[in-house]
């Protein structure tokens, strides 16, 4: 196992990076999606799809009036249903679609309008989120969804794992970082990944996952998001010990990370330290509106994908980020540590 003693060194972070495989998610990735929109008429699903998915949709979305009987459903990763005039179409489609022991990855677009249809990619991406880096990298209009859908993925699933492990290596009050355990190391491999589909969503080569390493770590420093987060806790959280420092580090240390990097992958810029701090704190706010054992915030449970398409907005953690033009194309669980 890799030493962290203090974490910085570029020679452990590739021996962790050599330890992850990395293949299913480049080869998931580096396959285009499959989407299907169904409307009443076909000119309203043309239309939808175009809105949804801009001039590229048309390549990767096929749009379809639903006349009778829906065929071949099942050679679709998801299926996108406009029915304002609320006859049930979404209904029929659920019920056709061949699903094993899982729910329909059927999402309803409800309206129009711009807020509409962000709700709409937020909910294929909750319903996806293994889908999340193809739809990111050949649907530009869908790369703020998918960024947000992985950093949002792996900051829950490293929280989870921090609510339910003894990592006292993180908890300032306990120890330090100069003597890390296991158990960051698998915190530490989440990150990478999540790095990694960040790439994978915003269009970088994929076969060279050392050269992403060695682009990012300037950027965003091996290691740094431990060490200040640790080091500002008791500044942040109202808690000098226990389940929630472990928790909150996890979570604001991951997700700070990662919006760094996909700021870094859609401009190129090394972000600022206004920009890290406002990350910081966003990821903070979003904290309070996790649902953990251990935690006692809001108590406010993130709606969860479903057939309205009745999701939180991407805003809630994707605040003044500056937008920029679209780059070139080139289940919910946590990411797996046993590669």
């Amino acid at each position: 196992m890799p030493s962290f003693g203090p974490i910085g060194s570029m020679k452990n972070l590739m021996t962790l990076v050599k330890e992850i495989n990395f293949d299913e998610v480049r080869e998931r990735a580096e396959t285009p999606p499959r989407l299907l929109v169904v409307a009443t008429a076909q000119d309203a699903a043309e239309r939808a799809r175009d809105r949804l998915f801009g001039t590229e949709g048309s390549r990767f979305v096929d749009a379809v009036e639903a006349d009778g009987s829906i065929n071949d459903l099942g050679r679709y990763d998801a299926v996108i249903v406009t029915d304002p005039g609320q006859t049930g179409l979404a209904e029929q489609v659920r019920r056709e679609f061949p699903t094993v022991g899982r729910a329909a990855p059927v999402v309803m677009l409800p309206g129009d309008d711009e807020r509409s249809l962000e709700r709409c990619r937020a909910s294929l991406m909750s319903t996806n989120p293994e889908l999340a880096p193809s739809l990111g990298r050949y649907l530009p209009a869908c790369r703020k969804a998918a960024a947000k859908a992985v950093i949002d993925e792996t900051s829950k699933a490293n929280a989870q794992f921090a609510a339910v492990s003894n990592i006292s290596s993180v908890v300032p009050i306990i120890g330090s970082l100069m003597s890390v355990g296991a158990d960051l190391i698998i915190l530490t491999k989440n990150q990478i990944m999540m790095v990694y589909k960040l790439a994978a969503v915003n269009g970088k080569d994929l076969h060279d996952q050392f050269r992403i390493f060695r682009e990012i770590i300037p950027v965003v420093g091996v290691g740094l998001f431990w060490r200040t987060v640790a080091r500002e806790a008791t500044s942040f959280i109202p808690f000098a010990a226990g389940t929630i420092p472990k928790v909150a580090i996890a979570y604001v240390g991951t997700m700070t990370l990662g919006r760094a990097a996909d700021v870094y992958y859609q401009t190129g810029d090394k972000t600022t330290k206004e920009q890290m701090q406002s990350f910081k704190e966003q990821a903070l706010e979003s904290l309070q509106h996790l649902s953990l054992p251990g935690l006692s915030g809001k108590s406010h449970q993130e709606t969860p994908a479903n057939a309205t398409g009745d999701t939180a907005p991407i805003e809630a953690t994707y605040r003044d980020v500056t937008e920029t033009a679209p780059l070139p194309n080139g289940h919910t669980e946590p990411i797996s540590h046993n590669h």
